[in-house]
């Protein structure tokens, strides 16, 4: 479960990205952030990870209190999430392969299991037959499902996306929503900030408005 209680985000210069904000997301559940841009956010999603701290207020995340966790304990908390960024971050000097290796690596992962991981989140994406391609020679849509593949590797229970369809064309924002679709459909909590309404129309989630950093609903 990820619940908000009373959550400020100031920023230096005194930019206020989040105001008073108290939600809570259940396990399981889908849910879409939408809302204008500089809404707030992907703020919102950043607490959740703790990518950054609250000003005030307190992020819980399956009863840990994100916002005051020491630095050490931050990367056992990020074991539980996929995160799928909304430039990517994707290595283009390493394959297909090495990209999604990346985070097993990083958790001490067996090289066997790493590696049969590897290919099943590959092929879960479509992309197992281009696992030696680099993402330079990869579509957009490729390179998004890519950052997914990276994303679920390691089978998250909460998977945060920010603005997964922002570059990608009508088809393909639809095929990035049913894998998704199919994510939450096996009990991962899938937490996703967005403009795009048509792609939220489509999946019919739950849906939270921001607005100037506070909520509309």
């Amino acid at each position: 479960m990820i619940s908000f209680s009373h959550v400020c985000k100031r920023y230096p210069g005194g930019l206020e990205a989040l105001r008073n904000i108290t939600l809570t997301i259940e396990a399981g559940e889908m849910v879409f952030i939408t809302g204008h841009t500089g809404a707030g956010k992907s703020t919102l999603l950043k607490l959740t990870a703790a990518i950054e701290r609250p000003s005030s207020g307190s992020v819980i995340v399956n009863g840990q209190n994100v916002g005051v966790l020491r630095a050490r304990a931050i990367p056992f908390l990020r074991r539980n999430f996929g995160f799928i960024f909304q430039d990517q971050k994707l290595l283009f000097d390493r394959t297909a392969f090495d990209n999604v290796m990346l985070p097993l690596h990083i958790n001490g992962f067996e090289r066997r299991e790493a590696a049969r991981r590897v290919r099943a989140a590959l092929d879960k994406v479509g992309l197992l037959s281009k696992e030696k391609a680099y993402p330079v020679t990869l579509s957009g849509g490729e390179q998004q499902r890519l950052a997914i593949a990276r994303a679920i590797v390691h089978r998250p229970a909460i998977l945060l996306a920010d603005e997964p369809t922002g570059n990608l064309d009508a088809a393909h924002a639809a095929d990035i929503g049913e894998l998704f679709k199919s994510f939450n459909q096996v009990g991962v909590t899938v937490v996703i900030a967005t403009h795009d309404e048509s792609f939220a129309a489509r999946l019919k989630p739950r849906l939270i408005a921001l607005k100037a950093g506070t909520l509309t609903s």
